[in-house]
């Protein structure tokens, strides 16, 4: 947090002379000046303790994942754009590590935290940032990540033999990933509103607060909606076409109320269940 500051130093013409301050340097002043206090104590000859948690970490040409190692099974998966796919390995690699700790920070508070990646330049970046303006960025937003909730986390090279599951989560392309227009939802929340909670979403398409995702993003109040009670609330359900029965029936479960949006697949196995025919 301080390598804009030292090039803007350097690049001086004189001791005296003055020079206008870049936006870089602005916000690495302004990081010191909102967090100087709040940054925990560092030791000198650091302790070195058995990391709390575990994660491995990796990203395809489509998306990027990582999950924490243990009994229950926590994935993070993010599914780049196209912009973000013609990026470099390297980016896609460090924005995936992003991704994970701003997905699961809550879990990992106050923790000390191995990351595993099968990318060398990650580890270097994560160390020391990096000259590149969009990794810096990067590394800079891990960073901030980790001091706001007090997150240790070293980073280590793994070859890629030993990264199998993150791959493999990696190249997961999710192809029931779809929403509503902003306008549609708006009609229906007019009408039967106000919704209460986004029962199938992620960080990118929620339309409401409080949200259900199938993997771990930031701000997902819980992972995989069939896990819990779906009452008490006005729920908001755009599930994958290939779970509306299971929806349906957890709806009578839990005596949920709703509004479910579907495709109008007549010879769905679904459609007899939300159509009465004897209904105009």
């Amino acid at each position: 947090m301080t390598r804009n500051l030292c090039m803007s130093v350097c690049q001086r013409n004189t001791w005296d002379s003055y020079f206008e301050i870049p936006t870089q340097v602005k916000t690495e002043l302004q990081f010191w000046k909102s967090n100087c206090k709040s940054i925990p104590n560092l030791l000198v000859c650091p302790i070195h303790k058995i990391p709390e948690r575990i994660i491995f970490s990796d990203a395809s040409m489509y998306a990027g994942a990582g999950f924490v190692d243990g009994n229950v099974l926590q994935i993070a998966h993010y599914m780049f754009s196209e912009q973000e796919r013609l990026k470099s390995s390297t980016w896609r690699e460090l924005k995936s590590v992003e991704f994970i700790l701003e997905s699961m920070f809550a879990q990992l508070a106050g923790k000390l935290v191995k990351i595993y990646t099968d990318n060398q330049n990650v580890v270097h970046i994560c160390r020391v940032g990096s000259m590149k303006p969009d990794l810096h960025e990067l590394a800079m937003n891990i960073y901030t990540t980790c001091i706001v909730n007090s997150i240790t986390i070293e980073v280590e090279w793994i070859p890629r033999s030993e990264n199998v599951q993150a791959d493999y989560f990696s190249r997961i392309f999710d192809f029931d990933d779809w929403a509503v227009d902003d306008s549609v939802f708006l009609m229906f929340n007019n009408r039967w509103g106000k919704f209460t909670f986004d029962r199938f979403a992620d960080d990118k398409n929620h339309k409401i607060a409080r949200f259900n995702s199938k993997f771990w993003v930031p701000g997902t109040t819980g992972v995989d909606a069939f896990a819990f009670d779906w009452s008490g609330e006005n729920n908001w359900i755009v599930p994958p076409v290939c779970l509306v029965c299971r929806v349906l029936n957890h709806m009578l479960t839990c005596r949920a109320k709703g509004v479910l949006v579907v495709p109008k697949w007549k010879s769905a196995l679904f459609w007899p269940m939300v159509w009465n025919k004897h209904r105009k």
